[in-house]
C-alpha cells in the first residue's frame, strides 16, 4: 500500500509545493461530477467518485491530467484575486529587499547594483569569463558547504540566522503562505518582505560564506540576489538546475508576452532566479 501511494504522490505538487489552483480546480470539477452524479440517483458511483477525487487531490494535489498547465491561467482569469496575489507580502522577496521594507527616509538604503559587482570583483568572489561572470572557485565551495548545512534546517532556525544578518531593525520569523514555508522579514511601519525557503537557503547561505571574503554587511547581504542567477544545484535538494521559459505552477505569463527565462528546479518545483530587469 506504501508503494501504491508513492506510486501516485506528486510531492511537486502536494506538502509544502502544493498547487492551491491546481487543488481548488479539481475540487470544484469533483463536486460538479459528485453532484451531478446524485442528482441522476447514483449515488454509489457519487461516493465513488467523492472518495476516488479526494485522494488523488491529496495525494496528487490534481484529478484532470495537465491540470498545473491551464489552472493557473483559469484562476488568474478570476476578476478577483483569491490568491492576493497583488498584496505586498505576497511576494517573493530578498534579504537586500529588507532594507526597502521601511517607509523612514532617514534609513539607509541597500547597496546598488554596481557596489556590490564591485566588491565582489575586488574580493575575487566573481571573476570575469569572456563576457560573462562566474564564481571562483573556493567561493563556489563556501556557498555550498552553507547551503548544505541549511538544507535541513527547521524555518524557527532560519529565521534566527537571518535576524543575525540583517539590520536590528528587522524582525525575522518563520511563516506559512498557502501551505508552503516562508521566511518573513518586517519592521516596524515596514512592508513585510518574504523569502520562500528555497530563496532564504540560499541567499542566507550566500551572506554566511561571503563573510570570509567580504567586510560589508550589507554587502554580503545584497550579493544573494545576483548571485541567485549563478547557481548550478538546488539549495533544497542538490539536483542540477534548468533553464526555462514554462510558467511555474501558480504563475501566469499576459496574453502576448513571452514568459521570462527562469532558473528552477524541476524537482522541487521551485524557482530561484527570473532573468528580467524586475529580478
Amino acid at each position: 500500500m506504501t508503494d501504491l501511494r508513492e506510486w501516485i504522490r506528486r510531492r511537486e505538487y502536494t506538502g509544502e509545493n502544493r498547487c492551491w489552483p491546481c487543488t481548488i480546480t479539481n475540487g470544484v470539477l469533483v463536486a460538479i461530477a459528485v453532484g451531478g452524479l446524485s442528482l441522476l440517483g447514483r449515488r454509489t458511483a457519487a461516493k465513488a467518485v467523492a472518495v476516488a477525487g479526494t485522494v488523488a487531490i491529496a495525494l496528487r494535489g490534481y484529478v484532470v491530467p495537465y491540470t498545473p498547465r491551464f489552472a493557473p491561467a483559469l484562476v488568474a482569469a478570476l476578476p478577483i484575486d483569491p490568491f492576493d496575489h497583488s498584496r505586498p507580502v505576497a511576494a517573493t522577496g530578498s534579504l537586500s529587499d529588507s532594507s526597502g521594507a521601511s517607509t523612514d527616509a532617514g534609513d539607509a538604503a541597500e547597496p546598488t547594483g554596481e557596489a556590490v559587482l564591485t566588491a565582489l570583483l575586488e574580493a575575487g568572489v566573481i571573476v570575469p569569463e569572456g563576457d560573462e561572470i562566474r564564481l571562483a572557485d573556493d567561493a563556489r565551495d563556501d556557498w555550498r558547504h552553507e547551503m548544505r548545512s541549511l538544507r535541513e534546517a527547521e524555518m524557527a532556525t532560519l529565521a534566527r540566522i537571518a535576524d543575525d544578518q540583517t539590520d536590528a531593525s528587522i524582525d525575522a520569523r518563520a511563516s506559512r503562505s498557502w501551505g508552503r514555508s516562508v521566511l518573513v522579514l518586517e519592521r516596524d511601519g515596514g512592508v513585510p518582505v518574504t523569502l520562500r525557503r528555497g530563496v532564504a537557503v540560499a541567499e542566507l547561505a550566500a551572506a554566511r560564506a561571503l563573510e570570509s571574503h567580504v567586510e560589508s554587511a550589507p554587502i554580503r547581504r545584497a550579493a544573494g540576489r545576483p548571485l541567485r542567477s549563478l547557481l548550478e544545484a538546488c539549495p533544497l535538494c542538490g539536483d542540477e538546475l534548468t533553464i526555462t521559459q514554462s510558467s511555474c505552477c501558480g504563475e501566469t505569463t499576459p496574453i502576448g508576452q513571452t514568459p521570462s527565462e527562469k532558473l528552477v528546479c524541476p524537482a522541487c518545483n521551485e524557482r530561484f532566479f527570473t532573468f528580467d530587469d524586475r529580478e
